[in-house]
């Protein structure tokens, strides 16, 4: 499983259901295109920092619009 089908099954999980996957694209924009709140990132953050061992940062907030920009992220790339 790649790392963004595995963000989408994280995204389901943590949502319980209450966002449809099924149109997200890595280009999707998180606040404008998916309609997440600061705290539905926060638990994102939190779910992502514990599936994938990574730590976010203030600075990682800042970077970070899309889908594409949290699997980049979570592979190191940012």
């Amino acid at each position: 499983m790649s790392t963004f089908e595995t963000l989408l099954e994280l995204v389901k999980s943590v949502f319980d259901g209450e966002l449809d996957v099924t149109n997200i694209t890595p280009e999707s924009r998180l606040i404008e295109d998916i309609g997440m709140q600061s705290i539905g990132m926060l638990y994102m953050a939190v779910a992502i920092e514990e599936k994938f061992g990574i730590k976010f940062n203030n600075d990682d907030f800042a970077k970070i619009k899309t889908v594409k920009d949290i699997v980049a992220r979570i592979e190191g790339e940012v």
